[in-house]
């Protein structure tokens, strides 16, 4: 219970005093009854609803919890996810509430925090991403009764529109494995026929390939962070099995025997010197002088993960093939991607119905680059 007592003699006279929920007495001074009342009410609502906070833990600058939260969260991010929350931290966060208590924080700031970078031209993605570091501290903050919610709940966040990837057709992508120096063709197939990640497909060991069996086991990925290497988990934290086509199973075997050391551990590709392969050299060395050769459209490596989706999709394979061979983390994320691929077959489907068939492929339906 909240009680009320005055105290003659001091400015605000009378005096509320409360227990928070760790048995903790603290007090509110008031120059009116009347609003002393009103705060005792407000106590007691919250703590019917099981919401009262003790208002001094509220009182640490929302840069201070930062550092407390960060510290918490580290230990199950990947490297690189831990980069992008501190780079998210300092330049759109703490700048606009680093020195805010806790319960300083309302609704209409975030929204129009949310509006400042709208105006400043930041992309809805990165819109979403600073909200979403944002309320995530809030979370921790309302779970250790720092507060009592979190604010940054309903936002008005801007939309992102999703274009369709950008792919080649499976011609375009064999001629580029076969304009590549010869070092970087297995590299570059893994990528444009299983569509890993350029970081699953720098982190392949020697021991990743199963001849026997024909299978790539993706186990890890190789990231750049300021300029370090680091070796960490997949993005999903999943290891998956990628079954090998003969073309490639022979491309690899030889790549094995000429190019990759006789250690289980060695890495199964590197750059012409020896070193793991970084995405911020081999872009500009080797990615877009093939291009240009070959004079096919500068974009970037993750559309020869969009092409192998498309490949595997032109020879039908079912949505949860191309979920597991990607590495997504379910067929319906998979779908919202590539769904426009798979609707292709739609036509060939309903031929079906009937016993007949249009005789035209996924592949050979879709433009060369969907932009």
């Amino acid at each position: 219970m909240a009680h009320i007592r005055k105290v003659a003699g001091r400015p605000q006279p009378w005096v509320v005093r409360y227990r928070t929920p760790e048995g903790l007495q603290r007090s509110r001074s008031f120059g009116r009854r009347m609003d002393a009342d009103t705060f005792r009410a407000g106590v007691e609502v919250s703590r019917s609803r099981g919401e009262l906070v003790d208002p001094v833990l509220g009182k640490i600058s929302l840069g201070e919890w930062s550092t407390l939260w960060l510290r918490a969260v580290a230990p199950g991010l990947k490297p690189k996810t831990l980069a992008s929350y501190e780079s998210l931290l300092n330049s759109r966060i703490l700048p606009a509430f680093g020195d805010w208590p806790l319960t300083g924080v309302r609704p209409g700031d975030v929204d129009g925090w949310i509006a400042r970078m709208r105006s400043d031209g930041l992309s809805p993605s990165r819109i979403r991403q600073a909200h979403v570091v944002l309320s995530a501290m809030l979370d921790l903050a309302v779970r250790h009764e720092r507060i009592t919610r979190n604010v940054a709940r309903g936002a008005n966040l801007p939309e992102i529109r999703h274009r369709e990837a950008p792919f080649f057709e499976r011609q375009a992508v064999d001629g580029i494995i076969e304009a590549v120096p010869v070092q970087y063709r297995g590299f570059v197939a893994v990528q444009g026929v299983l569509g890993l990640r350029f970081g699953e497909a720098a982190a392949l060991r020697r021991r990743s390939v199963d001849l026997l069996h024909r299978r790539l086991q993706v186990t890890e990925s190789l990231a750049e962070i300021g300029g370090n290497l680091t070796f960490g988990p997949t993005k999903t934290h999943a290891v998956r099995k990628v079954p090998l086509p003969p073309s490639l199973l022979e491309m690899l075997s030889e790549h094995i025997d000429e190019r990759t050391g006789s250690s289980p551990d060695s890495l199964l590709f590197t750059s012409a010197r020896g070193f793991p392969i970084r995405y911020s050299r081999f872009r500009p060395t080797v990615w877009v002088p093939t291009l240009e050769a070959l004079g096919l459209p500068l974009v970037g490596m993750h559309s020869l993960r969009h092409s192998a989706a498309a490949r595997m999709i032109g020879a039908k394979w079912q949505a949860i093939d191309v979920q597991r061979a990607l590495g997504h983390r379910s067929a319906g994320f998979t779908l919202s991607v590539y769904g426009h691929l798979f609707d292709e077959h739609l036509d060939d489907l309903a031929s079906a119905l009937d016993g007949t068939s249009r005789g035209t492929s996924a592949v050979q339906a879709i433009a060369t680059l969907a932009e």
